[in-house]
């Protein structure tokens, strides 16, 4: 039996668990153990602004950031002349002698709010070519012919100067992404990929390839709703152990997207999660964003989230929604990752991500989960 050892942070007099860490040393165990260890990326992390891999296009080639995407369709970078971009790298296929067009156009729309960056919800979209070229992730063997958007307009995503598109990873069947693709080919073991995200200043990973059956065998696996996104059945929700069930009114479902960093629910979860909760312990909204002292001594109040899932019960500590809190001084302000839409929708964006390992397996339309707690209730 593997030995885990826990990555347990002490800081202010009280004990947080940082359930990522936690995963990825038990990720360390089983190479010392079996001489088995998955092959791994480290993510670029900017708080509010995702995660992000580095990928080359073309020849000569190209390099973009782009971000890591469980709720976008396909990947995509910028065009030459794009129009409303505000994304200063921008590939120019000229000179280059893999592009090809296929004739076709595609528009990716986002609903539900899978990016912090979007003015507008229901208005972020982006459009363009597709195409193939020459595709390389940067720091791994995948290197191949791959299919993909080079978007010429887009809107609502007002990307910082270091990310130039999106790597989507939904569990769209309609589409391949580069992790099936490569396994077709033969490049990579497996066409299952996981991540690890950790706030800062912990590192997070991509995760991909060669995942040992031992891992597999320690995941919780749950069967998504259905074959367009990432969706999950919430049987039960929970704020420090009461049941809030019925404040959810329509969202039954939460979309597992990591391009969204916060935590999104409808209108009045928010509310009581501000009022009854934040407030209490000092709290308050600036502009619609609640701050909160990252230590005091009525943190009792802050809410630690559960839910439950089929099959595993998700655990969120409050830390988890406090933006820079293993890196805040006693005495500073933290930003709660926490937002509302206009949709009865809940998104399970970086809070969820930091309190569990994830493992998505697009071809058997389910993921694994690393850190959450087994229940009884079966997948549908």
């Amino acid at each position: 039996m593997i030995s885990i050892f826990l990555h347990i942070i002490f800081v202010q007099g009280q004990y947080f668990t940082n359930y990522s860490q936690i995963g990825y040393q038990y990720l360390k165990d089983l190479n010392d153990y079996y001489g088995y260890y998955p092959q791994n990326l480290s993510l670029i992390s900017q708080n509010l602004q995702g995660w992000f891999v580095q990928i080359g296009i073309g020849y000569p080639t190209q390099y973009f950031n782009v971000q890591v995407d469980t709720g976008s369709d396909i990947l995509w970078v910028a065009y030459q002349n794009c129009r409303n971009c505000n994304i200063r790298n921008q590939y120019n296929s000229k000179g280059q002698s893999q592009f090809q067009t296929n004739g076709s156009v595609y528009t990716q729309k986002y609903y539900y709010g899978v990016n912090d960056w979007y003015d507008n919800y229901d208005e972020a979209e982006c459009s363009g070519l597709i195409a193939s070229d020459a595709v390389s992730l940067i720091g791994s063997q995948i290197n191949e012919t791959f299919l993909m958007m080079f978007a010429t307009y887009e809107s609502g995503f007002p990307f910082s100067d270091q990310c130039s598109g999106i790597m989507g990873l939904s569990n769209n069947q309609s589409f391949m992404n580069i992790f099936q693709d490569s396994y077709q080919n033969g490049q990579i073991s497996s066409d299952v990929f996981g991540l690890v995200i950790s706030p800062l200043p912990f590192t997070s990973y991509l995760l991909y390839g060669n995942f040992y059956y031992y891992f597999f065998d320690s995941l919780i696996w749950v069967t998504s709703e259905d074959t367009q996104s990432w969706k999950f059945s919430i049987n039960l929700l929970l704020i420090n152990g009461i049941d809030y069930t019925q404040y959810m009114y329509q969202s039954n479902y939460g979309y597992l997207a990591s391009g969204e960093s916060c935590l999104v629910v409808n209108a009045q979860l928010f509310n009581i999660l501000q009022y009854d909760f934040f407030y209490p312990a000092g709290c308050s909204n600036y502009d619609g964003i609640i701050y909160c002292p990252c230590w005091n001594d009525n943190n009792a109040s802050y809410p630690n989230i559960t839910f439950v899932l089929n099959q595993v019960d998700i655990n969120i500590p409050y830390q988890s929604l406090f933006l820079n809190f293993y890196e805040s001084p006693p005495g500073d302000v933290c930003q709660v990752c926490l937002k509302t839409n206009n949709e009865d929708i809940i998104v399970f964006g970086g809070p969820v991500f930091q309190s569990v390992i994830t493992v998505f397996d697009k071809d058997n339309n389910q993921v694994g989960f690393y850190g959450g707690v087994q229940n009884d209730i079966p997948n549908s």
